[in-house]
C-alpha cells in the first residue's frame, strides 16, 4: 500500500518526502527499491502469528485467553520522510 501511495503521490506531482512523508506498516525488500526509498516499520510476522494460534488453542480449549502484548515494532527511517516544513 505505501508503495502504490508513493506512486499515485508522484503522479499528482507532490515530492516525497518534501510534501508528503510516507511509512511502510510493514518492512519488504520493495521498500529499499523504489525511489525515494520507503521508511517502514519491520514486525517478527512469524511470531505474531505463532502467538496467535496458540491464543487460538487456547480458546479452543476452553482455557482464558487474555490480553496479549505484541513486540514493538523497528523503525527503519529511509528516504521517504522528513521533518515537517517550518
Amino acid at each position: 500500500m505505501a508503495v502504490a501511495g508513493l506512486a499515485v503521490a508522484q503522479e499528482m506531482g507532490l515530492s516525497v518526502p518534501g510534501d508528503l512523508s510516507i511509512v511502510a506498516w510493514d518492512d519488504s525488500p520493495l521498500c529499499s527499491l523504489v525511489h525515494p526509498p520507503l521508511t517502514a516499520l519491520s514486525r517478527d510476522v512469524s511470531g505474531y502469528g505463532a502467538q496467535a494460534a496458540r491464543e487460538l488453542l487456547n480458546a479452543v480449549d476452553g482455557k482464558k485467553v487474555g490480553n496479549v502484548k505484541a513486540q514493538t515494532a523497528h523503525l527503519t527511517p529511509r528516504g521517504s520522510t522528513a521533518p515537517p516544513r517550518a
